[in-house]
């Protein structure tokens, strides 16, 4: 709470400040873009937008955010949070600035066509290890969670992984070895040397890195949030609900 509170001080005198600083009567996002990038030329600034606080603006730096005020001298790096709401703004829009495009998944990159639990109305991309005990868990929660479609993108990133996944990739029935795998510790059998699972490993690992999952498991929903780390199954449900809900917002509102 006390950081909290130190943070809506020093967003309030930075609004302050910019208001007392000779700037003009109104500064749009565009105005203040043109002037960060005439000040700072080597610092990437991906955009700029209003705040809601007057006189401080947002800065979108990649996945990070920065306030400045109105004449682009004065930075503040934290969150700014609505404490009558009870909720951090700044989380929530790095939540939406973290969002990835789910359409760049490829089907020939997912395990098999998806496992469809119940009406499978809620649809989740798993990006796991087969070597990750952590993924193991995963899978568990993953098998008693109803109404669920589950999409693997098989993502070897530790150390022997790549032949397991191999030995998986290129069986006969690639849900059922991985199940039993990833479910029960039963080996997959050998793969056959003609088979090519290499080249789908790379395109899953260049994939993971551009949605900026660097470790295993992480979990996209439908609506392109990325979560990382094992989740029991009622946080599960809860997060892939609360994509359900932002849809529903998103179609009335339109």
């Amino acid at each position: 709470m006390i950081k909290r509170l130190l943070t809506v001080v020093a967003l309030a005198a930075l609004a302050a400040v910019s208001q007392a600083a000779e700037v003009p009567a109104y500064s749009s996002p565009d105005q203040v873009m043109a002037t960060l990038a005439a000040r700072y030329p080597a610092t990437r600034i991906d955009a700029v937008r209003e705040s809601g606080l007057p006189g401080v603006y947002e800065l979108a730096m990649g996945r990070k955010l920065v306030y400045v005020d109105a004449s682009g001298t004065y930075f503040l790096f934290g969150h700014i949070f609505d404490l009558a709401a009870n909720r951090d703004l700044t989380e929530e829009r790095l939540q939406e600035l973290a969002r990835v495009d789910v359409s760049a998944i490829a089907a020939d990159q997912l395990l098999d066509a998806g496992v469809a639990q119940g009406q499978g109305r809620r649809v989740v991309y798993v990006f796991s290890d087969p070597a990750c005990i952590h993924c193991r868990q995963m899978e568990k929660t993953l098998a008693v969670l109803p109404d669920v479609d589950i999409h693997v993108v098989v993502l070897p990133l530790q150390e022997g992984s790549m032949a397991i996944a191999r030995d998986i990739w290129c069986a006969a029935d690639r849900q059922a070895a991985w199940s039993a795998w990833m479910l029960r510790g039963e080996q997959p059998k050998a793969a056959a040397p003609s088979c090519d699972a290499e080249r789908v490993m790379r395109r899953n690992l260049d994939l993971a890195n551009r949605f900026g999952i660097r470790g295993t498991p992480g979990l996209v929903s439908a609506d392109g949030r990325v979560s990382m780390g094992a989740m029991n199954a009622r946080d599960l449900a809860a997060w892939l609900a609360a994509g359900q809900t932002s849809n529903a917002i998103s179609e009335v509102s339109q």
